[in-house]
């Protein structure tokens, strides 16, 4: 018997479209039946539909905002949807968030302050998840914050952006010594060397201090970028603010074009209409999180690519026992979306 008729996926309602994808990946999974509904004061009601008894169950729901529920609303429906298939005697639950949310709240920076991302994992720990996986977290170390009874996979977009830049901006008239990579930050700075040293070119990093949270204070650019093609990547673009302001420091410094490639698209505020009026030639997010404005959809500037087929992967090996590092170990992107 196939070890895949006892597994099946459920969609949470933050993201359906990424978990259509999933299931277009995996067509030996089956898709579960799930009701989501409202009780008439607003609380979350889960039904579902059909036997899950010793089945194991993936739970595919980012925790970030979508385009009608913020991220306690997804975050509290998936813990609810977890302690339903647990209820139902459920195998084991996996529950995959393509964005972990609360994950930049990961650490005391000031008197009285919360560690969220540490509360997050606790209260998943707290309806017996048996596994999470995730995307590009904004820190290692929230891993950390589960026991080793639930074991995180981080999974990189990291293969995605190379291809990227070997098919879209790699050409005639761009070579590898005329790009750089660039860190909009020092926590980007791992993920940037990474970057530069698959491709074989240069690097530089931009140097920041915050005022308050979305508040940028002083900015400094280390490394050199004149006459080359700069490409800032980072795990996330939220208002928008540090990327702007890194885009226009990269141009004062002799830059030719400017492109950003980031893991997560949040787009909060007016983060749109400070990239319309940058000078980006383009801003490349994956689809881990829903489109919550049309006008996203719709402008030239910003662009979106599938990484699902990653994801997929890693919920096959994860079934199969096989190893996760595999996926990166090789520089044959060409399987990447």
């Amino acid at each position: 018997m196939s070890i895949y008729l006892k597994m099946k996926i459920f969609s949470g309602s933050a993201h359906p479209q990424f978990a259509e994808r999933l299931c277009e990946h995996l067509p030996e999974f089956k898709k579960g039946s799930i009701n989501i509904s409202r009780f008439a004061d607003s609380e979350i009601n889960i039904c579902i539909n059909e036997s899950v008894r010793q089945e194991t169950c993936f739970v595919i729901q980012p925790t970030g905002p979508s385009l009608d529920k913020s991220p306690n609303d997804n975050f509290m429906e998936l813990l609810i949807t977890i302690d339903a298939l647990k209820r139902g005697s459920a195998k084991s639950v996996i529950a995959v968030m393509p964005y972990y949310g609360y994950e930049r709240q990961d650490r005391k920076d000031y008197s009285r302050a919360p560690i969220s991302a540490s509360v997050i994992a606790r209260c998943l720990e707290a309806v017996n998840v048996d596994r999470v996986i995730t995307y590009d977290l904004h820190a290692g170390q929230i891993a950390g914050f589960f026991s080793n009874k639930c074991p995180v996979d981080n999974l990189y977009a990291e293969p995605y952006f190379i291809k990227y830049i070997k098919n879209n901006l790699l050409g005639k008239n761009v070579n590898l010594e005329q790009i750089v990579i660039v860190a909009p930050d020092e926590g980007a700075v791992k993920q940037s060397t990474r970057i530069s040293s698959r491709l074989g070119c240069s690097a530089a990093t931009i140097f920041k201090s915050r005022n308050k949270p979305n508040e940028i204070g002083m900015m400094k650019l280390m490394g050199e970028v004149e006459g080359k093609l700069a490409i800032i990547v980072d795990d996330l673009i939220d208002t928008g603010g540090t990327a702007c302001k890194a885009c226009q420091i990269l141009l004062e410094n002799g830059a030719t074009d400017v492109y950003m490639l980031a893991c997560h698209g949040l787009f909060s505020r007016d983060a749109l209409q400070k990239i319309e009026n940058s000078g980006f030639k383009k801003v490349i997010v994956s689809n881990t999180l829903p489109i919550i404005n049309e006008n996203i959809e719709k402008s030239e500037k910003i662009e979106y690519i599938d990484v699902s087929w990653l994801c997929s992967e890693a919920i096959k090996r994860q079934v199969e026992g096989r190893s996760l590092n595999e996926l990166y170990d090789s520089n044959d992107f060409s399987k990447y979306y």
